[in-house]
């Protein structure tokens, strides 16, 4: 799905999503993705049940720059295990899940808000 092309100055948005892949501002990626603030890398995850407290691991890293991580599950939405929900608690993340679009197009309203916003997608 194409989304409004808007930009901000120096901030990553989401395009479009779909085909198994995401189109940023700064180019398409194939597969689920990460997007943080310093960049977007793979997330290893082919649908929700694929997901592991492990697979955030580069979300964890930059935590003092993240207030907010969307949780895009695929194409419908699924709840993370009380295990990851309890390892963004402890580090004062909101985790927020929701279907992969609503995440895209979350992702883009928060960024354009100034929020310190993360997403952790998987590709639809």
């Amino acid at each position: 799905m194409q989304l409004q092309d808007i930009r901000f100055a120096g901030q990553r948005l989401i395009s479009s999503y779909g085909d198994k892949g995401f189109s940023l501002s700064d180019g398409r990626f194939e597969g689920s993705i990460i997007i943080l603030p310093t960049g977007a890398v793979p997330l290893l995850a082919a649908s929700a049940s694929d997901i592991t407290a492990d697979l955030f691991a580069p979300i964890f890293e930059q935590q003092d720059d993240i207030e907010i991580v969307l949780l895009g599950t695929g194409a419908k939405q699924h709840f993370p295990s009380g295990e990851i929900r309890r390892l963004f608690l402890e580090r004062n993340i909101s985790l927020e899940p929701m279907d992969t679009g609503a995440a895209c197009r979350t992702f883009n309203v928060l960024v354009s808000e100034d929020r310190r916003v993360a997403a952790a997608l998987i590709a639809i």
